[in-house]
């Protein structure tokens, strides 16, 4: 199995994860006999493994070295090797990060550093963001929209259309009247999204979309959300929606809450790490790897997005939490 980025580049598969691990284990500093073993059986035990330590490897321990001095150096084992040349390896870290942008024979590792700045998946989107990144667009008919970090979108402005098709992460319109075109009636703005479309009835509305659905807040006034299935429904201002192939169902997030990225805050009521970590993947170049018993915990708190340094140190003073921060905060793991 090849190791591969995630379609939103905040996960990756579970080879490549397990190589993360791997990484830090031996770069502690303090490695057994036994896990030295338990690496090596890792390692042999399918030709997926190997593949994702190797494309881990080259572009990242560039730049994970721990930061740390006087750490011994496993002699002979690939971290050993990879320890005795850290030092001239984060020198070049600058110029492998602007080598990472271009596109001709770029390495599955490189392309991972690339990745982690803004989603290749997305390059060719209408309207992006990358990574920490919030952007504003004014668009033809006179809407506006608002892009969370790692997001995307493309516009169908045609043949009368006002449609927002939404690729990946969230969007806060701001819909424009409906516009009277002569022949062609009143153009609704709609957001499309790979789970169903919502169609404005009123003004401000946050659409995300996930993995196997996407969620509606209405800021204010009302919209219509139809999905594929045939499912079809009103959403009042105030109220949330979660649609996709199972339909279409009432969802508890506040809309105040669902917008509060848009003022660089992450507002969390009773909400599992592991969310709050997603979100905050968002607006962190690097990696963060959370256990899965950590990601279980519930959260409580309001948080920034735009210091993610200052959010970990807030979550680790108030949940039962190890986080653990490795060369300039490339690499973080909660444990």
């Amino acid at each position: 199995m090849a190791a591969s980025l995630s379609q939103d580049g905040s996960s990756l598969d579970a080879a490549t994860e397990a190589a993360v691990g791997w990484l830090v284990t031996l770069n502690s500093g303090s490695v057994s006999d036994g896990e030295r073993q338990g690496f090596e059986q890792w390692l042999r035990a399918d030709a997926g493994h190997r593949l994702a330590w190797e494309r881990l490897q080259a572009p990242l321990q560039q730049m994970l070295s721990p930061l740390r001095t006087g750490a011994p150096a496993a002699s002979g084992s690939l971290m050993g090797q990879a320890l005795q040349r850290a030092e001239s390896r984060i020198r070049r870290r600058r110029s492998l990060l602007r080598g990472a942008l271009g596109l001709g024979g770029m390495a599955v590792g490189t392309a991972f550093v690339a990745h982690r700045h803004a989603p290749i998946s997305q390059w060719a989107a209408d309207l992006r963001t990358g990574t920490g990144e919030r952007r504003d667009f004014a668009l033809p008919d006179g809407s506006t929209i608002t892009l969370d970090a790692r997001s995307a979108a493309d516009l169908d402005f045609s043949g009368g259309r006002r449609t927002v098709i939404l690729r990946q992460g969230t969007l806060l319109a701001h819909a424009a009247p409906q516009a009277w075109k002569a022949g062609q009636g009143a153009a609704a703005f709609t957001v499309r999204t790979a789970h169903g479309q919502v169609r404005a009835l009123g003004t401000r509305f946050v659409v995300r979309q996930e993995a196997g659905s996407s969620l509606v807040s209405m800021l204010e006034h009302s919209v219509e959300i139809t999905t594929p299935q045939g499912a079809s429904q009103v959403l009042a201002q105030g109220r949330s929606a979660r649609f996709g192939p199972a339909g279409i169902t009432e969802d508890a997030t506040e809309p105040g809450t669902a917008s509060a990225w848009q003022r660089g805050m992450l507002e969390a009521h009773d909400q599992p790490l592991g969310e709050v970590v997603q979100a905050l993947r968002a607006y962190r170049a690097g990696f963060i790897r959370v256990a899965p018993r950590a990601a279980a915990l519930h959260v409580y708190g309001t948080f920034s997005l735009d210091d993610t340094d200052r959010a970990l140190a807030a979550l680790a003073e108030t949940l039962p939490i190890a986080v653990n921060v490795y060369q300039r905060g490339w690499l973080v793991t909660i444990e």
